[in-house]
């Protein structure tokens, strides 16, 4: 089975050692940079493509797309025309533009696609969806689910200001980057009936997206 990543930073490179680990040998990347093209070449004993049409020519059977946000969906139109199956990181986009051509696509040509949210797949929620569907602990009334991080830690050697995170237009802001929890909650609970939010920018880490949210939600 063939792999393209495309987007080798951090987590591209966690999708190739996880890959390699896994025992697959034919793996391309996709890449904007030609920084450390050849240290990254022997380390994973990848073949790189600057060209996304190019790669694509190679014919993958899997796309795996780990670029900027606003990227997403480009890639995944380009990688769904050419037949790929795809595993998207999260979150999908940060506008719905592009999106219903997508799904269009994917039913059209058979293909699987997926979304990164890894969290459903841990013993912990999959043991609390199951003791949900056994009614095991009665009907939830109230459910509280909290997540913080800090950007500045996210990438060292990196000025955070400077990353897709830290730009609304490029899919950052913590609604989108810290969205494992609202994902697990629909699993769990399904999809609101009811939904308000409180969008802030604090300006204590000088982005322009958004760094705190609170969501309330009924089903």
């Amino acid at each position: 089975m063939k792999f393209l990543i495309v987007g080798i930073g951090s987590i591209g490179k966690r999708h190739l050692r996880n890959l390699r680990a896994l025992g697959y040998g034919d793996l391309l990347a996709y890449r904007s940079s030609r920084r450390d093209v050849e240290a990254i070449e022997r380390e994973f004993g990848v073949r790189s493509f600057f060209d996304l049409e190019q790669a694509l020519a190679e014919k993958p059977d899997v796309v795996i797309v780990s670029n900027p946000t606003h990227w997403h969906i480009p890639v995944a139109l380009a990688a769904a025309r050419a037949g790929a199956h795809l595993f998207l990181e999260k979150p999908l986009s940060h506008t719905l533009e592009g999106v219903s051509e997508l799904s269009a696509l994917v039913k059209q040509h058979n293909l699987k696609a997926m979304v990164a949210y890894p969290l459903r797949f841990y013993a912990g929620t999959q043991k609390m969806r199951a003791l949900l569907k056994e009614g095991a602990i009665g009907q939830p009334l109230y459910v509280r689910a909290e997540v913080g991080s800090y950007l500045p830690d996210w990438r060292p050697g990196s000025d955070y200001r400077q990353v897709y995170s830290a730009h609304a237009e490029m899919g950052g802001g913590v609604l989108l980057d810290l969205s494992h929890e609202v994902d697990y909650l629909y699993w769990l609970f399904g999809p609101p009936e009811n939904l308000t939010a409180q969008i802030q920018n604090t300006g204590a880490l000088e982005i322009d997206a958004e760094d705190n949210v609170d969501i309330l939600m009924q089903t």
